[in-house]
C-alpha cells in the first residue's frame, strides 16, 4: 500500500479502514477481510488522541510550551486536521508568550 493510501485510512481522529486492504474498519483489532493485526495502529491513534486532549488542557492552563510539545507528538503519531490546528495554535501561543 502506498503512503497516500495509508494516510487516507487515517485522515481524522479515528481509523476509517484497514491500511492493508481498505476494508471498512469495524472496531476490532483484526481486519475482518484480510486478517491484518490493527492493534498497533489503534494504540497509536489512541495515544495521539490523548496527547491532543492533554494539549487542549495545557492551553487552558497557559502552559503553551507543554501544549506545543504534546501537539507535535500527536501529529507525529497520527496526522489529523484538528491536530494540525492545535499544532499551529500552540506554536503561535508559545512564540508570543
Amino acid at each position: 500500500m502506498s503512503a497516500k493510501g495509508f494516510l487516507k485510512c487515517m485522515d481524522s481522529n479515528k481509523l476509517h479502514c484497514c491500511p492493508v486492504c481498505k476494508a471498512k474498519f469495524r472496531g476490532t483489532r483484526k481486519c475482518s477481510r484480510c486478517g491484518a493485526d490493527l492493534s498497533a495502529i489503534m494504540r497509536l491513534c489512541t495515544i495521539a488522541k490523548q496527547n491532543r486532549e492533554n494539549c487542549r488542557t495545557a492551553i487552558l492552563s497557559n502552559d503553551f510550551e507543554k501544549a506545543y510539545d504534546l501537539a507535535q507528538k500527536a501529529q507525529g503519531m497520527h496526522n489529523t486536521n484538528p491536530g494540525k490546528k492545535l499544532l499551529i495554535l500552540s506554536s503561535w501561543l508559545n512564540s508570543i508568550l
